[in-house]
């Protein structure tokens, strides 16, 4: 019969396209942004070293960035494919109403580990040229669960071993996942700053909490303390950021 013009789902050949498109992507961003990155901090604070050795450490530090990039979204493409199967695998057992008590407990025990305990559909529906069907397109995850567990497991083999290059990236999706979430309370209604002592009536007539209204303080704050860090327990900060620091405020020119 006619679906009206809608493409049939996914194949297993279209999840290791994605998969593989993840691996290339992933390397070729990693060299991208690395290999710059690595020139002039290199150049800047490896004054010490010759310049053979200064290559050196650019070539690797661009070779694990990239290389690391790469194996994680591999690795992330891989289990959304994985999860997505066992999804659809679970789907059509559950049809099955003269299975055994043992049998359906462990689907359903199998379901909460791979769909979640809520079952949550994604925030948007992805329609794209490779599919207009209902099905999730190839590389995209089903449930915002899948796109969590891919990406703790991917993060835990690949990332969690630490380096210097590891540390920057988790710091830096710190203070971006930190922002987001502000973003998004406030974009669910949440008061994003509450103040239990003020009644219901005094925060209506406040001026709203806006990105223009809340940067300068957020500025405020956070130069605030990593200056009183600075200055009282430089040993806490990261090495580079301290490095960094004292060849602003520890120059001595005159």
């Amino acid at each position: 019969p006619n679906n009206h013009g809608s493409h049939p789902p996914s194949t297993l050949w279209d999840e290791v396209a994605a998969i593989l498109s993840g691996l290339i992507g992933g390397g070729r961003y990693g060299l991208k942004i690395r290999v710059p990155h690595a020139f002039v901090m290199t150049f800047l604070f490896g004054s010490r070293l010759s310049f053979r050795d200064k290559l050196k450490v650019i070539a690797k530090l661009a070779a694990e960035h990239a290389s690391n990039l790469a194996a994680f979204a591999c690795l992330y493409k891989l289990m959304l494919a994985t999860l997505k199967i066992f999804s659809q695998r679970i789907k059509q057992g559950y049809g099955d109403i003269h299975t055994g008590i043992l049998r359906q407990l462990t689907r359903s025990l199998l379901r909460i580990i791979v769909n979640g305990p809520f079952m949550a559909k994604r925030r948007h529906a992805v329609i794209t040229p490779i599919t207009t069907s209902s099905k999730t397109p190839p590389g995209l995850p089903e449930h915002p669960y899948h796109a969590f567990l891919s990406g703790a497991i991917g993060g835990y083999i690949v990332w969690g071993r630490y380096s210097s290059v590891n540390y920057q990236l988790i710091l830096y999706l710190t203070s971006r996942i930190l922002v987001a979430c502000i973003k998004l309370a406030y974009e669910k209604g949440g008061n994003v700053f509450p103040n239990l002592l003020l009644p219901i009536s005094v925060w209506k007539r406040r001026p709203r909490l806006t990105f223009d209204n809340t940067y300068p303080w957020a500025a405020a704050g956070i130069w605030g303390v990593v200056m009183m860090l600075f200055e009282e327990y430089p040993e806490v900060l990261h090495p580079s950021l301290r490095r960094s620091m004292d060849e602003i405020y520890r120059y001595v020119g005159f």
